[in-house]
């Protein structure tokens, strides 16, 4: 059965790099490049990786709300945590084993998940296909994706055009502490200034509470 699927990947890969002769897309070299990988079987040992951390996650309580309130920060660097609906500076707990929080006048948004227990499905699988996947830009150029280790962190990082209507330009996601799915977003400033703004340090108490 598997040889069966590798030998169809093989003739989907053909076709394909027939198609892309005829187009200058580089989008569609990198997904050309990821179904060799497939086949190839260089995929192998993310799939792995994952399916450890999966398995782990599975065994882990889930951190309480009180913890999560209390390890979310505070203040990113100059950005100090904006007043809930009810004008109390806390973080919002929702969605189970969610915490969130807006800094500096919803110039930054934080979104922290635990990854534990049941949640370990929801936060590792779109994590894993980020990694996965090989396209790095959309083709009109309003939309760049990019992979980068940050603080020996693999961040998955998406930078809109600043002449684009939506609401926040950057947005970054990463695991944390191989638990903790993070996901950010950024008004007037790109990834690298996002990851800046964020400053690692600042969630250093989730990792305490990782046992």
């Amino acid at each position: 059965m598997k040889k069966l699927l590798k030998l169809t990947l093989v003739v989907l890969l053909l076709v394909s790099c027939k198609e892309s002769r005829k187009s200058s897309d580089p989008a569609s070299s990198k997904i050309l490049e990821g179904v060799m990988d497939e086949v190839t079987g260089k995929n192998v040992d993310v799939n792995e990786e994952y399916a450890l951390l999966l398995v782990e996650l599975g065994t882990k309580s889930p951190l309480t709300n009180d913890q999560l309130m209390d390890a979310f920060p505070k203040k990113l660097s100059n950005l100090s945590l904006d007043p809930s609906e009810q004008n109390i500076i806390e973080p919002k707990i929702s969605g189970g084993q969610l915490v969130s929080g807006r800094f500096g006048d919803d110039t930054v948004r934080m979104e922290i998940l635990d990854a534990a227990g049941q949640k370990a499905v929801g936060a590792i699988l779109p994590l894993k296909m980020l990694h996965l996947n090989k396209v790095t830009s959309e083709n009109n150029n309003t939309i760049r994706y990019s992979k980068k280790e940050r603080n020996g962190i693999l961040t998955f990082g998406t930078d809109r055009d600043k002449n684009t209507k939506a609401d926040f330009q950057s947005e970054l996601r990463f695991l944390y502490d191989n638990r903790f799915y993070v996901t950010l977003e950024g008004k007037g400033m790109d990834v690298d200034a996002l990851w800046k703004a964020m400053g690692i340090e600042n969630l250093s108490r989730f990792k305490d509470f990782n046992k």
